[in-house]
């Protein structure tokens, strides 16, 4: 596969033709520059030849924190483990004995 460099392509024509043959292009993909820079990737139906589109929607939001922007939601554990209302002592007894503990 080959890895375009979107800088290095000539910008999408306002028409949204081929300037080499003329023939509609079409959306192809996204490609990502840097952080928050992203673009949008046309190519000729007819011939293949690439064009570099306009930013992509969401550009303009700030980069997320290492930690993905993301508060813990979760209180921390201040005791032991949470108690499990599936077992009852009956059944935690059964098990432990068949266990061997």
């Amino acid at each position: 596969m080959n890895r375009t460099n979107p800088g290095a392509l000539d910008a999408l024509p306002a028409n949204r033709s081929c300037r080499l043959c003329g023939a509609a292009t079409r959306f192809s993909h996204t490609a990502y520059e840097r952080a928050g820079v992203s673009v949008a990737l046309y190519v000729c139906s007819s011939c293949g030849t690439s064009f570099r589109g306009g930013r992509r929607g969401g550009d303009d939001q700030p980069v997320p924190a290492r930690n993905g922007g993301r508060e813990r939601r979760r209180p921390a554990i201040d005791e032991g483990p949470p108690v499990n209302p599936v077992l009852d002592e009956a059944t935690a007894r059964m098990l432990r004995e068949a266990l061997g503990q």
